[in-house]
């Protein structure tokens, strides 16, 4: 436990990365159960990790060159840092946030619109985690090659990623069918970037078991959101097939266009 919680031996580094590996193949083995309209599901969500790569890309880039460096400005404006260091610290942690949540949910909208048709409610659900998970593994492969780096809070974050994506994901699936409104899908990004924010704010904690207990707690409640919202969402295209289409549809999934419309 203290080698995961404290600056990392390359051996741990690659068990983390490795078991993260592990964690993001079990996911998509879980999801694709539910996918049965995808005749090659492995084949659709692969390309979905490139646009997660993509979103970490341009959200490392902005954060490298836009981010408050506090070790430097400690060197060059040491009063500065002194009086609103730990402001700056909020700064970077929200700025952060906010960056790659956005990252992430632009390059699904890109996804969604390469892929010429959007006929399942768990469409963007499925899209963002995935694109969450290519994300986060990017993410840690780059901070893993630094020994400075915790390994166990890079696990926790592997997490984070796939649970926030999948909270915008759930919320723009039900906005494509009507199911909700703009200030719904507004207030779940909002919602992701506010949630993705605490958990920077709690790893940032100076005091070691008050940052280890608020990341686990967050940790715990963000990706809990991956399995509850994606059953809720496959539950809820059962019944709009249900009320929609006839038996002789055979899906289990919703297909809209597809089948026979019910009439009263």
């Amino acid at each position: 436990m203290d080698a995961l919680l404290s600056s990392g031996d390359l051996p741990v580094r690659i068990l983390v990365y490795a078991a993260e590996l592990l964690l993001a193949a079990f996911l998509m083995i879980w999801m694709r159960s539910s996918l049965r309209g995808h005749t090659e599901p492995f084949r659709f969500m692969l390309p979905l990790f490139g646009y997660g790569a993509i979103a970490a890309a341009i959200s490392a880039y902005v954060e490298i060159r836009y981010s408050f460096r506090l070790d430097q400005l400690a060197i060059s404006h040491p009063a500065l840092v002194a009086n609103y260091g730990a402001w700056l610290q909020v700064l970077n942690s929200g700025s952060a946030s906010l960056i790659e949540e956005l990252a992430k949910y632009l390059v699904a909208l890109i996804a969604i619109l390469n892929a010429g048709h959007f006929q399942r409610l768990s469409t963007a659900i499925t899209y963002l985690v995935i694109i969450g998970l290519g994300f986060s593994l990017i993410e840690d492969l780059i901070f893993l090659l630094n020994p400075e780096t915790v390994p166990g809070y890079r696990l926790l974050s592997f997490f984070v990623h796939s649970g926030t994506s999948a909270i915008i994901g759930y919320s723009l699936g039900r906005f494509r069918f009507g199911l909700s409104r703009y200030r719904d899908l507004l207030l779940a990004i909002t919602g992701a970037i506010g949630l993705h924010f605490a958990y920077n704010l709690a790893v940032s904690v100076p005091d070691y078991r008050t940052s280890l207990y608020a990341t686990l707690a967050l940790t715990f409640f963000i990706s809990s959101r991956i399995f509850v919202l994606f059953h809720r969402t496959v539950q809820e295209e059962f019944r709009l097939e249900e009320q929609m289409f006839t038996p002789e549809e055979g899906t289990h999934l919703l297909h809209l266009g597809k089948g026979k419309a019910k009439t009263s």
